[in-house]
């Protein structure tokens, strides 16, 4: 990526696509939760699952419009995304970091990173990775 040609808007846009793809993955996953009364344990799981997804579709987004360094761009995607959550995690919770936490990084960097790698793939002829 170069640095001198960054972009701010499509960053904004995959923030929106980001913000978007989530809360439609929450709100499917409180629908389905009211429709089966299920109590809220699963609740931390379907908010992992729609970060992740909203981590899929923005560095999809990105990759797509970048068009090379698959990799690069998932884990800037999945690590941003990660720090937020933790952080919003801390404040809210007041608890330290826990092995739940590892696993949240994992899944949202596997996510964010086969998102790029399709999104970079998607753009012709190109196979980067």
């Amino acid at each position: 990526m170069d640095f001198k040609k960054f972009d701010y808007i499509m960053s904004l846009k995959a923030l929106f696509i980001w913000g978007i793809s989530s809360a439609a993955c929450v709100f499917i996953f409180a629908a389905v939760m009211y429709f089966l009364e299920s109590g809220y344990e699963y609740s931390p799981l379907f908010a992992t699952v729609s970060l992740g997804v909203g981590c899929f579709f923005a560095s999809w987004f990105l990759g797509r419009k970048i068009g090379k360094k698959g990799i690069v761009i998932g884990l800037l995607v999945g690590s941003a995304v990660f720090i937020v959550a933790t952080l919003i995690t801390l404040i809210v919770n007041s608890g330290g970091l826990s092995i739940h936490s590892l696993l949240r990084f994992i899944i949202f960097l596997l996510s964010s990173m086969i998102g790029a790698i399709i999104g970079v793939n998607q753009n012709g002829n190109k196979k980067y990775i």
